[in-house]
């Protein structure tokens, strides 16, 4: 009885989980949903149906917080403005700025991947209707992105699988199809969408073209929301400093993941509103296109920079993962031994003396024994050669 019980609580808390996933997945309803500061000010526009804790942060780099919701309208407190500059800076730790390309290079192909997991979405000015089932819109602007990264030196892999109908499932279809991409070992993955906002939300003009604005989707739900945050952080601090006013902001959703669970270089992008004309949003995603091979550390070959090349852990690329790992390795390594060195000697200043005797007795010890050995093995050679 008490077995059976337990299997009913396991399966009402995988129900919840489920029904908190799908409501965090689905755009709202009714339309789309204003973000008002404490000032009354509209801070943010987004299509996603927005739960109390989602984040947003805005053009300016500025984020907030949903504290309450009033129908289409959610209240937000600001919590702060961001730092973006530490995304593009090189690490201060010298020995890990010189292993980082190198590890870097063993890691990176400079291969994209594109998929659809709403491939019925659609631009009413140009496609006529804001939905096509299995034939949006959508995958000319995924096209139009496959080109722009081509044209940057990328390898890409578009897929053009349908994971109609746009419902609360559309995910988990499309999760089969980042699965099939994955064992192709791209170096990132875009799922490619489009809002459902009026089209001044992501109307703008770079260089002298009509372009629409890019909105990153962070998914908070899974165990890697902290690694695909910070990699939308890098995307919009590369993105600002090469096409400043591209990128419309970064929404993140408290109770969603979106795959991102999979694959730590994952991102949900929204690239305009069914508002905004298809040709637009080609405009701006080929704009986006610029930015991935810095981000992954392979630049297109410019006046500037005739190699074309950009290792990780530069200021234009930020560390990369296994740098980092590096980095928290070695910190352990150096904090055990001077905690085990203090334990066993019970001061500081005893701790200090042992450490002092090992890099000197002990190296010098093991590093004469060294060059013992390599001239003992010298003269056993000139003697085989005399005889």
């Amino acid at each position: 009885m008490n077995r059976l019980w337990g299997i009913i609580v396991v399966l009402l808390f995988l129900c919840s989980t489920m029904i908190n996933y799908a409501y965090a997945q689905q755009p709202a309803e009714r339309g789309y949903v204003s973000f008002i500061d404490e000032n009354g000010v509209t801070v943010y526009i987004t299509g996603w149906q927005t739960r109390i804790g989602d984040q947003c942060i805005t053009e300016n780099n500025k984020r907030f917080e949903v504290v309450n919701i009033e129908g289409e309208i959610a209240h937000v407190n600001f919590i702060g403005e961001v730092d973006l500059t530490q995304y593009g800076q090189p690490m201060n730790n010298k020995l890990l700025s010189i292993l980082s390309p190198h590890i870097a290079w063993a890691q990176g192909k400079g291969k994209v991947a594109i998929y659809h997991t709403h491939s019925d979405e659609s631009y009413v000015p140009t496609d006529g209707k804001e939905s096509i089932l299995g034939a949006g819109g959508i995958y000319k602007v995924g096209d139009s992105f496959t080109s722009a990264l081509q044209a940057n030196g990328m390898e890409v892999i578009h897929s053009d699988a349908k994971h109609d109908p746009h419902d609360n499932m559309a995910y988990e279809r499309s999760r089969r199809t980042v699965v099939d991409l994955l064992k192709q070992q791209p170096d990132a993955i875009f799922d490619v969408h489009r809002d459902a906002v009026p089209p001044e939300v992501y109307s703008t003009t770079i260089n002298g073209q009509d372009v629409s604005k890019v909105q990153l989707v962070v998914g908070k739900y899974g165990a890697t929301g902290k690694q695909i945050e910070d990699y939308a952080l890098q995307i919009k601090a590369a993105s600002d400093k090469q096409h400043p006013g591209l990128i419309k902001g970064i929404f993140f959703a408290k109770g969603g993941d979106y795959n991102q669970d999979l694959f730590p270089k994952s991102m949900l992008l929204e690239v305009g509103a069914h508002t905004n004309s298809r040709q637009s949003a080609e405009r701006g995603v080929a704009l986006f296109a610029d930015v991935i091979p810095t981000i992954l550390g392979k630049t297109a070959a410019t006046p500037e920079n005739t190699a074309g090349t950009t290792g990780f852990g530069t200021t234009e690329a930020g560390p990369s993962g296994a740098s980092k790992s590096i980095g928290w390795i070695v910190g352990f390594v150096i904090v055990g031994i001077a905690a085990f060195l203090f334990l066993s000697t019970g001061s500081m200043k005893e701790a200090k003396s042992k450490l002092k005797q090992f890099t000197t007795t002990e190296f010098a010890n093991f590093f004469g024994s060294v060059r013992k050995g390599k001239k003992q093995a010298k003269k056993t050679n000139n003697e085989k050669d005399e005889d």
